[in-house]
């Protein structure tokens, strides 16, 4: 792949083209590591564009799926979901019991956070006993999504229902595990690094679905009974 972009950077040098001007390869290797991860974050919105306005999933906030797919990263993706599982299990009932005490909302969201640290120590030191490295990971895992994700959690159980709760956070895992899969592609990241211009095509194909207006595939799945009585 190296070898592929250094070429590229002499034809385009040589032919004079704007390509020469505006190449990550021309980065710091720290940088370029920073935005092999940033420029894939895109590939991931559109796959959450595209599963939202098509197929109708509900999620947890308009991009906490993504950001949930980015920490995946740091666990891998059966890990990921399992310690997600988890951790806004326990979250859930820890910001339930805080609702009892009638707390304002930035206590309420600190004691949250400071109880998934705590979690985490927790399944760190059990994975660390048992001789696995899976602990060394956790602990990368972002708290404030979590934070976040528990809160909007919260408010959708209460505002509407259980089952609308659960509903929104499997729609997130799943769209989460699709972003993940999307931006951890071998393939997509060496096309988004190494032509960026690509961004301007996700941003044209956004454009497109957002002027897309019609049923989305769970609404025709929900009122398929309404066609069949006609």
């Amino acid at each position: 792949n190296a070898d592929v972009a250094d070429v590229m950077q002499r034809v385009a040098k040589a032919e004079g083209s704007a390509m020469q001007w505006f190449s990550f390869n021309r980065l710091p290797i720290t940088t370029q590591l920073v935005y092999q991860v940033l420029v894939t974050i895109p590939v991931g919105i559109l796959m959450l564009v595209f599963l939202r306005q098509f197929i109708g999933l509900q999620t947890l906030g308009t991009f906490m799926p993504v950001l949930i797919g980015i920490a995946f990263r740091e666990t891998a993706l059966v890990n990921g979901v399992i310690l997600f599982t988890a951790l806004i299990a326990l979250g859930l009932a820890v910001r339930f019991y805080l609702e009892k005490l009638k707390l304002l909302l930035v206590p309420r969201l600190a004691t949250v956070v400071v109880f998934i640290v705590i979690c985490m120590a927790v399944i760190a030191q059990i994975m660390a006993n048992n001789g696995q490295r899976i602990g060394l990971s956790i602990s990368l895992f972002p708290m404030v999504i979590l934070t976040m994700t528990i809160e909007r959690m919260s408010i959708a159980w209460e505002e509407y229902s259980a089952t609308e709760a659960i509903k929104q956070g499997i729609g997130s895992l799943m769209v989460a595990a699709a972003s993940y899969l999307v931006m951890t592609n071998t393939h997509v990241e060496y096309l988004m690094f190494n032509f960026p211009e690509l961004l301007l095509v996700i941003m044209a194909i956004c454009l497109l679905m957002g002027k897309y207006t019609g049923l989305r595939l769970s609404e025709l799945i929900r009122f398929r009974e309404l066609d069949d009585r006609k």
